[in-house]
């Protein structure tokens, strides 16, 4: 979870606040086998600061827990933080006996300020208040703090909090609402970020020629990124160094010289400039911004290797920037939105509740339960059902492919089944929806309860396509619609996945592929499978997403894990982690990108978790974790997909995975034989779910 930059201080009596720490953002993960501290661009930062690994294993043996702590790696003084550029002097550092060097010179502490797990109760969706009493009774009884692990400090009273900041000369303070949930990942407007002197990251550009006696570097070129992907230039700063940093610098630098320019538009510079690739991001510190854009008195502070540079865009003013009047006139317009927003959040106290009913469905399907993971209580479909359903639909396509098909909910009216949906194949609407009718038994247990995003293609796979998140007004009454609300999504009327109806209705409106959602309607907050997608990038070929999969396999066996692999249907590999009850959405992403870290990390060449494609190696397959993302779907298990000819979204065995592994060769006509031959392997793979210690553990 991430602070928003705040422009006044909060006002009303839902707020708490704590200093901003000058440090190195930190989820710690421990458990009794392990201690994993990673940085908020998935760095492991273990290694470098071992007194801090110490107290939490330490702190774990005590417990006798597991737990995940957010925090802030500083470098302290006897009882107080010090400010960055301390850190610096650590941060880089990979040599061990420069490390318990610095162990005993600069010693390092982790404040910790919240609590995601605590043991095996998973604490994201609670409010600030729960989570820091579960943090205040892990931390505080006698003989669990260190010199190395240390309770954040929170006052009720901004003003105060403010003052001493103001006093201490801190870089700034943090509010936080103290009723909403850990967003994890999110840049969030529940934390506030009120900086008192004006700093921030800066992507580095080039660096320009030393003057006179000066070495290496005479100044750095800095920018930001604006919303369309455009680097824009900022300024350029040569204070703040010492010879020794000017000299580390250069070498970083040097090793990503490029010919043109990053910026937008080519800054005019004093003396000869180098360009670089922009990757390295500087801590920077300065008076104000000029009027055309431009920093003033910019001083370098350090080097950030937590933050990714494409995430680096121009901040807004904070109260820095703002005069007392100003700040006192902020205070009042924020006391009356605090107070708008108290009455609106009483006025949806059962925001969160599923609505059901929108309209009715067949009484054999509108009473069926949520039951567990892999046993689903779906909608019978057996041989005689299957075969009754396929030879319906033939017969309706034989006769003008219009007609009412007979499914045990009632008739659904069908039409235009002859139309060909995949020229290449020559294979029509009506075989589509045979395919699914003969998976039925599969599909609709992977399926069952979930939300169904729907991917049209009217005029088959060469014609228009458009996405579909809402159920059409006139569903007939044998298909399943729900009303599903969540307190931060829109309540709508979506199709619920699981019976054989809904399923062919699909189809019946031009969707070929099924993306269900990874939470059911009973648990819509909570996620039941993490997924982790290999996406291959222009110049990668699928025997190389084979071994990223296979990567990802050996991370998940070094921790305990396992997961279920299967083919996307077009170029990828998808690896779906089971998870028990009660993991929220953002924890399922949290999950995946742990395990995307590590594999990137063991295998720089094959894989990578940059974002821009412009930013990755050539042939390197992109390890995404992101679609875990609440509202974000992928091909469901056993989806047909709109490629040239119908693949499918096919579960495998780990030991298919093999270099001539062919995606194409799992179609609508090959995929049922493989279910009669080897059985269902989504539903096997599916049934156990991960442990919390095998999430948590590093193997």
């Amino acid at each position: 979870m991430l602070a928003t930059i705040g422009t006044e201080l909060p006002a009303g009596g839902g707020w708490v606040f704590e200093p901003k720490y000058d440090g190195i953002r930190i989820l710690a993960f421990v458990t009794s086998r392990s201690v994993a501290l990673v940085s908020r661009n998935g760095l492991d930062k273990t290694h470098q600061f071992p007194e801090v690994a110490d107290a939490l294993r330490a702190l774990n043996k005590k417990a006798r827990k597991s737990f995940v702590l957010d925090g802030e790696i500083v470098i302290m003084s006897g009882d107080s933080p010090l400010r960055f550029q301390e850190l610096q002097r650590r941060m880089h550092v990979s040599d061990r006996v420069a490390i318990e060097g610095h162990r005993e010179a600069t010693p390092a502490a982790l404040i910790a300020f919240d609590l995601l797990l605590d043991g095996k109760t998973s604490l994201v969706a609670e409010p600030w208040r729960v989570r820091r009493r579960h943090l205040a009774a892990l931390l505080q009884p006698p003989g669990r703090q260190s010199s190395a692990l240390r309770l954040s400090d929170v006052d009720e009273h901004g003003e105060d909090m403010l003052r001493r900041a103001r006093d201490a000369r801190w870089e700034g303070i943090i509010a936080k609402r103290a009723t909403a949930p850990y967003e994890a990942g999110r840049r969030s407007r529940a934390w506030l970020k009120l900086k008192i002197e004006r700093r921030q990251e800066f992507v580095v550009g080039g660096w320009t020629e030393p003057r006179r006696s000066r070495e290496h570097i005479g100044a750095l070129l800095l920018g930001f990124y604006d919303v369309k992907g455009d680097l824009i230039y900022a300024g350029h700063t040569g204070t703040g160094f010492t010879r020794a940093s000017l000299a580390t610098m250069y070498k970083r630098l040097a090793r990503l010289e490029r010919k043109t320019s990053p910026f937008s538009e080519t800054p005019k510079t004093n003396e000869a400039a180098h360009w670089v690739r922009p990757e390295i991001v500087a801590e920077i510190k300065f008076n104000e911004w000029t009027s055309d854009g431009r920093l003033r008195h910019p001083v370098f502070l350090g080097v950030r290797d937590d933050k990714a540079a494409k995430d680096v865009t121009h901040e807004p003013e904070s109260v820095a920037g703002l005069s007392r009047a100003t700040r006192r006139a902020a205070t009042r317009r924020a006391a009356t939105r605090e107070a708008k927003h108290e009455s609106k959040h009483e006025s949806k106290h059962d925001a969160g509740r599923v609505r059901t009913g929108a309209r009715r469905v067949a009484a054999s399907t509108a009473s069926m339960a949520s039951t567990a993971i892999g046993e689903p209580n779906v909608e019978p479909t057996g041989d005689a059902t299957t075969e009754a359903v396929v030879d319906g639909l033939a017969e309706i396509e034989r006769g003008g492919g219009d007609g009412i098909l007979e499914l045990p909910s009632g008739g659904l009216e069908v039409s235009n089944l002859g139309k060909i949906f995949f020229p290449v194949s020559g294979h029509t609407k009506g075989d589509v929806m045979r395919y699914y009718a003969r998976v039925a038994p599969a599909i609709l247990r992977a399926m069952h309860d979930r939300p169904l995003v729907m991917k049209r293609f009217p005029n088959g796979v060469s014609g228009t396509a458009f996405y579909q998140q809402k159920a059409p007004g006139d569903a007939p009454s044998v298909v399943r619609v729900e009303s599903v609300s969540d307190e931060r999504i829109t309540t709508a009327d979506r199709l619920i996945g699981g019976d054989l109806a809904t399923l062919l209705y699909l189809v019946q409106l031009g969707a070929i592929s099924v993306d269900p959602w990874h939470s059911r309607v009973g648990s819509i907050k909570h996620a039941d499978y993490s997924i982790v997608d290999l996406d291959p990038g222009p110049r990668a070929s699928f025997a190389r997403v084979v071994d990223v999969a296979l990567a990802v396999g050996e991370v998940l066996d070094a921790h305990g894990l396992h997961g279920v692999a299967k083919t996307s249907g077009a170029s990828g590999i998808h690896i779906v982690l089971p998870l028990g009850a009660g993991v929220p959405n953002d924890g399922a992403r949290m999950i995946a990108e742990i395990i995307a870290t590590k594999v990137a990390q063991r295998y720089p060449k094959l894989a990578t978790i940059e974002r821009s494609v412009k930013a990755r190696a050539v042939g390197a397959v992109y390890v995404d974790y992101l679609q875990n993302i609440r509202g974000k779907t992928v091909a469901g298990v056993y989806s047909v997909r709109a490629r040239p000819t119908p693949t499918v979204s096919t579960p495998l065995a780990w030991a298919e995975l093999t270099p001539d592994l062919d995606p194409r060769a799992f179609t609508v006509d090959t995929v049922p034989p493989r279910i009669d031959e080897l059985g269902d392997l989504w539903e096997a793979g599916m049934r156990r779910p991960n442990t919390l210690d095998g999430i948590l553990g590093r193997g």
